[in-house]
C-alpha cells in the first residue's frame, strides 16, 4: 500500500507543479501576446482545459498525502504535534488546505469576475487580487514538495 501511495502522490504532485509552471510560464504570457478582445476566452477555454488535471491531481495528493501520513504515525505511535516530522505534515495539511481556497478563488470566483469586466470594457479591479493569489498559491505550490523532500529525508534518517 505504501508503495502505491507514494507512487500516486508524487505522480500527482508532477502534474500539479509542472502543470502550475507551464501555465504561468508559459500559458499566460503566450494568451497576454493575443489580441485584447480574444484573451477572455483563451484563458477560460486554457483553465476549462486545465481545470480537471489540477484539480484532479490535487485530490490524489491530498489523499495519499493523507494515506503517507496516517502510515507514518501509526507505525512510530506519534501524533502530528510530536515530533518535527508532525509539524511539517501538519503545515503541509494547511498549505494544501490554502491552496484548495486560494485555487477556488482564482478558477471560479476572480477569474470569471475577471473575464466580465475585460468583456464589458470596465476597470479591472479584480486582476490585482487575481495576480496576488496566484502568485501566492504558485509559491505555495513550490512549498509543498519541498516540505515533502523534508519529509522524506527526515523519514529516512529515522527523525
Amino acid at each position: 500500500m505504501h508503495f502505491a501511495a507514494l507512487l500516486f502522490h508524487v505522480f500527482a504532485a508532477i502534474v500539479w507543479v509542472g502543470g502550475t509552471i507551464a501555465l504561468v510560464f508559459a500559458g499566460v504570457p503566450t494568451i497576454r501576446k493575443a489580441p485584447v478582445e480574444l484573451r477572455p476566452d483563451l484563458f477560460r477555454t486554457l483553465g476549462r482545459r486545465w481545470r480537471p488535471l489540477g484539480w484532479g491531481s490535487l485530490a490524489v495528493a491530498g489523499v495519499t498525502g493523507l494515506v503517507l501520513a496516517r502510515e507514518h504515525f501509526v507505525f512510530s505511535g506519534g501524533t502530528l504535534l510530536d515530533t518535527s516530522f508532525g509539524r511539517v505534515v501538519l503545515a503541509k495539511i494547511v498549505l494544501l488546505v490554502y491552496l484548495l481556497v486560494g485555487s477556488y478563488l482564482h478558477d471560479y470566483v476572480l477569474g470569471p469576475r475577471l473575464q466580465d469586466q475585460v468583456r464589458a470594457g470596465a476597470r479591472q479591479t479584480v486582476r490585482p487580487w487575481l495576480v496576488r493569489i496566484g502568485w501566492l498559491n504558485f509559491a505555495v505550490t513550490l512549498a509543498l514538495p519541498i516540505l515533502g523532500v523534508w519529509l522524506t529525508a527526515k523519514a529516512h534518517d529515522g527523525f
